[in-house]
């Protein structure tokens, strides 16, 4: 009788969960207006300044390392949490 340990379900559920962050990352920047458009003025370096190219990129690039440590660490703790759980539970998985 082949009995799932806590560790294989959530490796099965690893990938579909970063394909819907990345889905709901892409639909949140379409959504959400939160990158500098060209032009616009930012604070940098002490003083305001026209909005560039490389800004918008290093923004993009901040807001999605962001994310996806964020969702990171969500999922390593529920992966933690349900291993916690199932030992107390039904004992060590292990055995």
């Amino acid at each position: 009788m082949s009995d799932p340990t806590v560790g294989s379900r959530m490796r099965g559920c690893a990938v579909p969960y970063f394909l819907a962050l990345t889905v709901l990352w892409v639909l949140f920047l379409l959504m959400a207006d939160v990158l500098p458009k060209d032009g616009e003025l930012i604070p940098r370096g002490g003083t305001w300044r026209p909005a560039t190219d490389g800004d918008r990129i290093q923004s993009f690039l901040w807001l999605t390392l962001c994310w996806y440590f964020g969702a990171t660490v969500v999922f390593g703790l529920v992966w933690r949490v349900g291993e916690v759980v199932y030992s107390v539970v039904f004992g060590d998985e292990r055995k």
